[in-house]
């Protein structure tokens, strides 16, 4: 928070916050991530005095969780939290990774990363609160901050070109991801680059189950009655 503090210009990350806010996402409901409660923490005081009228959520860890209004900040249960976002008494929750799992957030229409999680699989469990069955609005929407020239750009960079493909083949980034960001916070780009080349093109399964061939069962020393049949198809792939 010191550091926070210390830095007397207004982040670009906030301006970027409060501008999307102002242009319609409050009234769509918004959640905003950040793995740092300092950085919601110092989020929240910003904006309460741009918003003064409006509540703002604060779900965390280790008791931390409550509501700020104005300058005023009151504690209050993780559990009432959601009750609150439930009944719409709360447009506006920022969360950390706590948020990130277990929360049913069909009420907000919208999502901003105020930074990116090393983790792939984070990131999508954070998009899994609002983006869920019951859902009410046809489009949800997801902004991700990142600094210029930062290692979230870079890596962002990196990945851009193929993230689109890989989360069509599996569902979801895979967690071997996670090894980019470190290899690009080390400079090691050819490493990141190698590690995402190695990712799959075409899903295993259809790689390697795409085509019946046929097999001359003349040639087979034994065919398998039903107890057998029943037997094998039981055991794991």
């Amino acid at each position: 928070m010191a550091a926070l503090n210390a830095n007397p210009e207004r982040d670009p990350k906030y301006d970027a916050v409060l501008d999307l806010l102002k242009r319609g996402w409050l009234e769509l409901g918004c959640i905003v991530f950040s793995q740092y409660y300092d950085s919601l923490d110092w989020l929240a005081r910003n904006l309460s005095l741009e918003l003064p009228q409006e509540k703002i959520g604060i779900y965390a860890g280790n008791q931390r969780s409550g509501i700020m209004q104005g300058i005023e900040f009151v504690r209050v249960s993780r559990e009432e939290l959601k009750g609150m976002v439930a009944r719409g008494a709360i447009r506006l929750l920022l969360g950390t990774e706590a948020a990130g799992e277990g929360l049913n957030l069909q009420r907000l229409g919208s999502l901003i990363n105020l930074d990116l999680p090393w983790n792939p699989t984070r990131l999508e469990q954070r998009k899994g609160r609002i983006q869920r069955i019951g859902q009410l609005k046809d489009t949800v929407y997801i902004y991700n901050l990142r600094y210029k020239n930062s290692v979230e750009d870079r890596v962002h960079e990196l990945l851009s070109s193929r993230m689109k493909e890989i989360y069509q083949m599996f569902g979801q980034i895979p967690d071997v991801l996670e090894d980019v960001w470190v290899h690009t916070a080390l400079g090691e780009i050819e490493q990141a680059n190698k590690t995402i080349d190695a990712v799959y093109k075409q899903h295993p399964f259809e790689i390697k189950y795409n085509q019946i061939e046929k097999v001359p069962w003349e040639s087979c020393a034994k065919v398998l009655d039903a107890a057998d049949r029943r037997r094998y198809l039981k055991q794991g792939w």
